[in-house]
């Protein structure tokens, strides 16, 4: 049935025009299917000249929506006299008929919509050049929100894809193309060392398979990229794997894996040799982390389709799990680039929301992703063979950071913090002494802010320190699945789907409450058999 969807929807993509498809990314963009690049340049529907074009149009109609939805709505191009139109596809074609030099855009387009649309342009374009009159500016480029307009000050990270070649090939290629590798003594003086737009590039500092460019390069129809051998990927995001080291022929785990750069990265490590278990419970994601790691030529991943909470860490298949990399669903407040600028801004035109109102996390979401990251910490912790672990979040916030690593220190004494030796020691920028941490606790993980020229991020490494208690992991095991049998139970008795829904979010905050009541009796337990034994 899967197959036949796609299928269905696949002829649909076919039958649309480019401005139609411009719409529908729009629509995908506000529900959260996917990234401006992965609906655009990683587009299968799209044929490859029209990518580049689609990329451009979507960026540019993102940036001046706030600006368009007034003038479309006051044109009255929205009142039916337009067979098919809304909003989303007006405000494409308005950006190209106001905006664009070009004006509205033939090869692909549907030639009755533009002409229809045409009959429009006066009114949209006496509106707009009103409201540039009434702001007292010059232009409409002027009117686009200031966080908009900005590029993005974070660098451009370029990982090697080990499994497809070597750092000193990549460097050869770039500089057959007359990009110019320079070298950097200061930290500091990086940025300046690569100017925007410039053709110069570096071996970044502290990650050895990492390449630095100028922020704003544009590698996406690379040659490089094309074929695997370079990955775009944030350097913060690059460092979980080069803190939890899987070495070559062992068996490691990524739990919560798409869309799979991580993963990709671990397996780049290890050489394509040993396997890696890849969890993530959205089937959607999954298939993407497939295409993804399939393109990077990754040959040792165990994809599975599982919510990595329910899976058994006792069970024979996983003996062998000797590594754990982490990244779970956070708050996201560390991510700054401008894509994800552009979406939040469309997104909040779209429901009628402040973007202020958007970007304030609530404190109780704050706690509910701190008690799910600490549980997927716990639970990675409960494999017996795992001795070392990485725990990392792209959020800035001490809840979901600092203090999510005090409470996995504090609910179990098998592991201990990864030192500041292994943990990416030549980065300064180590984490608050807050949250529960000691000022050399702290120092012994890593964050990342964009002032460093990449995204806010944080990462933490634990290492075994005693063996793994195989009956206490037996114990608390068969106390989960008979909390969430329970669960289940009470959710059956339920009829009305919307409120099963309800009570089973109800039972999920149970559980996680049970649990941690769980952890902090564990430690007093466990003082009080050793004053007993003494």
């Amino acid at each position: 049935r899967i197959g036949v969807r796609r299928l269905h929807l696949y002829i649909w993509a076919l039958m649309m025009h480019f401005y139609e498809q411009a719409a529908d990314i729009l629509r995908r963009l506000g529900q959260h299917q996917g990234s401006i690049k992965t609906l655009t340049i990683g587009n299968r529907d799209l044929a490859g000249d029209d990518k580049r074009r689609m990329y451009a149009l979507i960026c540019e109609t993102l940036k001046y929506a706030s600006v368009l939805a007034q003038v479309v709505q006051a044109s009255g191009v929205l009142d039916g006299r337009i067979r098919g139109i809304n909003m989303r596809l007006a405000l494409t074609m308005a950006h190209d008929m106001l905006i664009s030099r070009s004006g509205l855009q033939r090869r692909g387009a549907s030639i009755e919509l533009n002409k229809a649309f045409e009959k429009f342009k006066p009114k949209l374009r006496a509106k707009l050049d009103a409201l540039i009159a009434e702001a007292g500016v010059r232009s409409a480029a002027e009117l686009v929100p200031a966080e908009l307009q900005d590029e993005s000050v974070t660098l451009r990270h370029v990982r090697v894809n080990l499994l497809a070649a070597s750092v000193e090939q990549v460097i050869a290629a770039f500089e057959k193309e007359h990009y110019k590798l320079v070298e950097c003594a200061e930290r500091s003086e990086i940025a300046q060392e690569l100017p925007a737009k410039s053709r110069r590039f570096m071996r970044d500092p502290d990650l050895a398979d990492l390449l630095v460019f100028p922020s704003g390069t544009d590698l996406h129809a690379h040659p490089l990229y094309v074929d695997g051998s370079i990955i775009l990927q944030d350097k913060a995001s690059c460092m979980p794997a080069h803190v939890v080291k899987p070495r070559p022929g062992s068996t490691a785990l990524d739990a919560c894996a798409a869309p799979g750069n991580k993963t990709s990265h671990m397996v780049s490590l290890m050489g394509n040799k040993g396997s890696v278990f890849a969890f993530d419970k959205n089937g959607r994601r999954l298939d993407t982390l497939v295409q993804l790691t399939d393109k990077a030529q990754c040959r040792i991943i165990k994809a599975q389709c599982a919510d990595f909470l329910d899976i058994d860490p006792l069970d024979p298949l996983y003996a062998s799990v000797e590594y754990a990399l982490l990244d779970p669903s956070c708050s996201g407040s560390g991510i700054v680039n401008r894509f994800d600028a552009l979406v939040d801004s469309y997104v909040a035109l779209a429901h009628g929301q402040e973007q202020e109102q958007r970007n304030k996390p609530a404190n109780m979401r704050l706690e509910n992703l701190a008690e799910f990251q600490t549980q997927v910490v716990l639970h990675a912790m409960r494999f017996p063979s795992v001795h070392r672990v990485s725990y990392s979040t792209c959020s800035v916030h001490v809840e979901e950071n600092e203090a999510v690593v005090a409470a996995v220190l504090k609910a179990q004494d098998e592991f201990g913090l990864a030192p500041a030796s292994e943990v990416i020691p030549t980065w300064p920028r180590r984490g608050l002494a807050q949250g529960g941490l000691s000022e050399k606790q702290a120092a012994c993980v890593v964050r990342t802010l964009p002032e460093d020229g990449t995204n806010g991020f944080f990462v933490a490494g634990f290492v075994r320190k005693q063996p793994a208690d195989i009956e206490n992991t037996r114990r608390q095991l068969a106390e989960r699945r008979e909390l969430q049998q329970a669960q289940e139970n009470s959710i059956g008795e339920v009829p009305d789907k919307r409120e099963r829904h309800a009570a089973k979010a109800r039972g999920r905050d149970r559980l996680a409450g049970m649990e941690k009541q769980q952890q902090q009796q564990q430690p007093q337990k466990k003082k009080k058999t050793e004053n007993s034994s003494s």
